[in-house]
């Protein structure tokens, strides 16, 4: 994929809102492209995560797979152009909560989180800003755990 389509991928990425042109360049310039097949295992639960990835082409699905404890295989998200994961990794460093299962034949970007701390060390602003980007994430993903539990618990 070009620089520039994968530039514009980022910039229309909720993680990445609030970033200029110059800093998506300067972030650009760490990532490394990875294509992938339907069916490949992107991150698999319980795996220990170091990277970033933002999905430029294709589509993956967040997955509880099936085990002695979980009785079935439970979807959590799908994410499409643009979405992320591995984010957990850049607050802790505990093993994957979910697993990545491509459901379409694709490419995404990954940037180490070394990488990503030798750039927020140069520039913390843009730290702040992916940051709180995050942050936002999460709390909206809280709040719709929160409504399927009053509408588990309230019917």
């Amino acid at each position: 994929m070009p620089e520039n389509k994968t530039l514009h991928i980022l910039s229309n990425s909720e993680l990445f809102n609030g970033l200029t042109i110059d800093d998506l360049k300067k972030l650009y310039s760490y990532c490394q492209k990875v294509e992938f097949k339907e069916t490949d295992t992107l991150i698999k639960e319980g795996q220990i995560v170091s990277e970033l990835y933002i999905i430029t082409k294709g589509q993956a699905e967040v997955l509880l797979p099936k085990q002695s404890k979980r009785l079935e295989t439970v979807k959590l998200a799908t994410k499409k152009v643009g979405g992320f994961f591995g984010e957990y990794s850049l607050i802790d460093s505990k093993p994957s909560s979910a697993s990545i299962i491509a459901t379409q034949p694709g490419e995404l970007v990954k940037i180490a989180n070394i990488d990503l701390d030798i750039i927020f060390k140069k520039n913390d602003r843009i730290a702040k800003i992916i940051y709180l980007n995050i942050v936002r994430v999460l709390i909206r993903r809280l709040r719709n755990i929160n409504k399927e539990y009053d509408m588990v618990y309230l019917v």
